[in-house]
């Protein structure tokens, strides 16, 4: 679902009762949801200026890991990437607290960028099963937070999901399959050939908040331009996975109050690092 949001509820960061609850609903019910140009021109544009020499220079140290001509960066925490905006827009907040409840938390922040010649990639969710012995499917516990730097089209590699339920699978049927393999319990690949996907387009600076265990793929970047997303994860309170991001201490201190909560698993204290030296 793409929410476009009022001017009013742009400026206030605050959504109506009504609208907090069908985001949510989507997020729980569809596996995501979209809100369209949230963030400026100006400041996607900042951003990605920041973004794209760090990442030419992480693709000449390090290469390509995720795919052809395709790569996940960890981001380094400093401005502009920690904007207030990127890191705790008020709107996804809201909808993140509906979901996962109080005390959450961010252990990913990061990037994905499908370069021009990207190839498919396989359907597959992001996470391995929290409780593999279980057939029943558990409420999200896990959400993925995408910003694109630039308008998604049909041309430049989009991602495509499978909404409408692939998120709510049991546990031992969802596994992350991306690197070719497959699950005795449910053949993903296979299924997801036969079953309904989209295409998610978008503006840059448009958010996308979907359960991490929501099937899904990059497709071919057939343009003359990446297309890159920020990309963060954020998890119920008891919910921890290893996190590599490292914040000085007077970073962290300039952060607000809920920035600083959310980010209160990162390695705090220590100097930012650029992605090639993790």
């Amino acid at each position: 679902m793409k929410i476009k949001l009022t001017e009013q509820e742009l400026a206030s960061g605050v959504l109506s009762p009504e609208m907090l609850e069908i985001a949510a609903e989507q997020v729980r019910v569809n596996g995501y949801v979209l809100f369209d140009k949230v963030l400026s021109d100006e400041k996607i544009k900042g951003i990605r200026d920041a973004f794209d020499p760090i990442f030419d220079e992480f693709i000449e140290k390090r290469g390509y890991n995720t795919g052809t001509n395709r790569a996940q960066m960890f981001l380094p925490f400093m401005q502009p990437f920690i904007d207030e905006e990127v890191i705790a827009h008020p709107i996804v907040m809201s909808v993140i607290e509906k979901v996962l409840g109080k005390g959450f938390n961010c252990s990913y922040f990061a990037s994905d960028t499908p370069m021009p010649g990207s190839d498919y990639q396989a359907v597959h969710c992001d996470i391995m099963p929290l409780f593999p012995e279980l057939t029943v499917p558990l409420p999200p516990f896990s959400l993925v937070v995408n910003i694109p730097l630039v308008d998604v089209t049909e041309e430049n590699g989009p991602l495509e999901v499978w909404p409408g339920g692939t998120h709510l699978n049991p546990d031992n049927a969802n596994h992350d399959t991306l690197d070719g393999s497959v699950n005795p319990n449910l053949h993903i690949v296979r299924a997801a050939e036969g079953m309904h996907s989209e295409k998610v387009f978008m503006s840059a600076g448009s958010i996308v908040i979907r359960d991490i265990r929501m099937w899904h793929r990059g497709t071919p970047n057939n343009s003359d331009y990446r297309r890159t997303n920020l990309a963060m994860i954020y998890n119920r309170h008891w919910y921890q996975s290893s996190c590599h991001t490292q914040i000085p201490r007077e970073t962290y201190d300039a952060l607000s109050k809920k920035a600083q909560e959310v980010v209160r698993n990162f390695r705090i204290g220590q100097p930012a690092q650029m992605p090639w030296e993790l």
